[in-house]
C-alpha cells in the first residue's frame, strides 16, 4: 500500500466525520471535499499530498485561495476545522454577502493583470498606476483591521 495513499485515506475519514459529503480522490495523491454549512452554502477545499509527504491545502469555494502546507492530516483537519467554525460564524454578518462578492472582486484582480501584463503592452505608468490603486486598497484594509475588534 502506498503510504501517500494511507495518509489520504485517513485524512478523508476524519473530513467525513466533520460533514465533508463529497470528496473525489484522484489517485490517492489528489483530494477535494465539501462542505454544507446551509441550504444555500458550501466551503469546497482540495489538498495533494507531495513527493516530502507534505499536505498541500487550498480553499476552492467560495473563492479560491492557498491555505498552505501542512505537515501532517491532523493539522490539515485542524485548519479546516477552525476555518469552518470561522465561516459558521461569519454567515451570521449582516454584511456576509458583501463580503463575498468584495472577496470575489480581489481574487479576480489576479487574472486580470495576467491578462493585462500577457497579452498587451501596457505603459508602465498605467501599472504604476494600478500599484498605487492597490497599495491604496491595501492600506484600507490595514486601517479597517485596525480600528475594529477581533473575533
Amino acid at each position: 500500500m502506498n503510504v501517500n495513499s494511507a495518509q489520504g485515506d485517513a485524512i478523508e475519514t476524519l473530513l467525513r466525520q466533520m460533514g465533508a459529503y463529497d470528496i473525489v480522490k484522484v489517485r490517492g495523491l489528489l483530494y477535494f471535499m465539501k462542505f454544507k454549512l446551509n441550504d444555500k452554502f458550501e466551503i469546497s477545499y482540495s489538498y495533494n499530498i507531495n513527493a516530502k509527504k507534505q499536505y498541500f491545502l487550498q480553499r476552492i469555494k467560495p473563492y479560491p485561495i492557498p491555505q498552505g502546507v501542512f505537515s501532517d492530516e491532523y493539522e490539515v483537519v485542524s485548519f479546516i476545522t477552525k476555518d469552518l467554525k470561522k465561516f459558521n460564524n461569519a454567515m451570521n454578518s449582516t454584511n456576509f454577502n458583501l463580503f463575498l462578492d468584495v472577496t470575489k472582486k480581489v481574487n479576480s484582480i489576479t487574472s486580470k493583470m495576467e491578462d493585462l501584463f500577457l497579452n498587451y503592452n501596457v505603459d508602465k505608468n498605467e501599472f504604476l498606476k494600478l500599484n498605487k490603486e492597490l497599495d491604496d486598497i491595501v492600506n484600507e484594509i490595514n486601517f479597517s483591521k485596525d480600528k475594529t475588534k477581533r473575533l
